[in-house]
């Protein structure tokens, strides 16, 4: 099933200029537009209780996605995966890659950030999901990853951020120190 979900969703490869330049687009620059969206979430204007509280989700989305990636290093060098176009037929629309393929570490790192907003109940959440997932599926389609290993490192990274938001209680107090002193100096 791996395998057919993979020449399924890297079949949209190979077809023309400019799919190939979206879905390439997609699976490289994404994370960079997850991590801007995640800083404009911390300048974004606000009354400081709301400010706070979105600046807070943020410093619970970046040691989670930073977790995960943690994590995913020391099983890639537990378990080495080749990636699939070295076994199997893909149009591989992306530079290779010589680190494993599971788990996949874009989508630990984009599970990672979204969650501690998804958790928050906050609609940010819900778009960074969204574009966590999509980034996922751009990786499987631009020929790098294997299904499993997209849906291996958005589990992880949901997992690292699910430990982050239920130990947030032991940063919360130095949390609050910082983000006080970021305001004085106008970083928050």
């Amino acid at each position: 099933m791996d395998v057919s979900v993979l020449h399924a969703l890297n079949g949209l490869a190979g077809h023309g200029v400019w799919p190939d330049r979206l879905l390439r687009g997609i699976a490289t620059y994404l994370p960079m537009v997850m991590a801007l969206v995640l800083v404009v979430t911390w300048f974004w204007p606000a009354s400081v209780p709301i400010r706070a509280e979105r600046q807070r989700l943020v410093a619970y989305a970046v040691p989670a996605a930073l977790l995960g990636l943690g994590v995913a290093q020391i099983i890639g060098h537990l378990w080495f995966r080749d990636r699939p176009y070295i076994h199997h037929t893909a149009h591989l629309i992306v530079t290779k890659s010589a680190d494993p393929s599971f788990p996949s570490d874009h989508a630990v790192g984009g599970f990672g950030l979204a969650m501690p907003f998804v958790f928050a109940r906050r609609r940010l959440g819900w778009v960074l999901l969204a574009l966590a997932a999509t980034l996922a599926c751009a990786r499987v389609a631009v020929g790098t990853h294997y299904p499993s290993d997209v849906v291996g490192g958005a589990i992880l990274g949901t997992v690292a951020a699910y430990l982050v938001w239920r130990l947030r209680w032991l940063i919360e107090r130095p949390l609050a120190l910082s983000l006080i002193y970021a305001r004085r100096l106008r970083l928050a």
